[in-house]
């Protein structure tokens, strides 16, 4: 039987003498789309940054395709096939094609590299036209594609998105939902962390619900997205009792 893509078992996690995960557990099956949710505040970053080798935990374990990485540095998840999407990273001081470029550096085929930089390009038409302008001068959905087709270039097998829809218009969050699915359907297992319910709903398998630092739920994302009701009492903290 084939191991998990991605497991967080167990996870405490503080800063200094606060507290912020209990026993948080979540997992990724190989293939699988899943979402954390959960409004801001209930410790979804810092479950990412335990995962990334950013935040070490006071107890439970990481693991990548069964590889225990708990202890290892962020280098050797990358290594393992973890890719994280926070925000709309760049180098602003770079052009488009030489931030995709810098990305790929972790690859050693430099050929590779550069017919993967020219794939992520034909992926984002706008990308393509812009592709010699600094990161500095792109707009915010610009900036967020160009975040997502870096991942491309990586070739991520495990794939964690970190709230990829935060001010960007309608039009812009349903391209980049499309992406998400491509490279699903391409082989990459993806943890995708975001306040937008109707957003994640509409895009993974599953569903965790994240309420001060504890899993309040794990449902059947299609289950959870008929139930606007339960929806709402989850995500106002209600656990799923409360939620019928």
């Amino acid at each position: 039987m084939s191991s998990p893509a991605l497991v967080a078992d167990g996870i405490r996690a503080s800063y200094g003498p606060l507290q912020v995960l209990f026993d948080t557990s979540v997992r990724v099956e190989q293939g699988e789309m899943v979402a954390l949710l959960g409004p801001n505040g209930v410790g979804k970053s810092t479950l990412l940054k335990v995962i990334g080798g950013l935040l070490t935990p006071d107890a439970g374990t990481v693991s990548i395709f069964g590889q225990d990485v708990t202890s290892a540095p962020s280098r050797k998840r990358v290594e393992a096939g973890l890719c994280q999407v926070v925000g709309q990273s760049s180098f602003s001081s770079l052009t488009v094609t030489e931030n995709l470029l810098m990305h790929g550096f972790a690859n050693s085929s430099r050929k590779w590299t550069k017919e993967a930089t020219e794939a992520a390009l034909a992926v984002f038409p706008r990308l393509h036209a812009r592709r010699n302008q600094l990161a500095s001068t792109l707009s915010g959905g610009e900036r967020q594609m160009l975040a997502l087709a870096k991942t491309i270039v990586g070739d991520p097998k495990v794939l964690v998105v970190d709230e990829f829809s935060l001010g960007l218009a309608p039009v812009v969050v349903g391209g980049l939902m499309d992406l998400v699915r491509r490279l699903n359907e391409r082989g990459s297992s993806i943890l995708l962390v975001e306040q937008s319910v109707n957003v994640a709903l509409s895009l993974v398998h599953r569903a965790y619900v994240m309420e001060k630092g504890e899993i309040i739920a794990e449902e059947d994302a299609a289950v959870l997205a008929a139930d606007p009701a339960r929806v709402q009492a989850l995500m106002l903290g209600g656990h799923m009792e409360d939620a019928g």
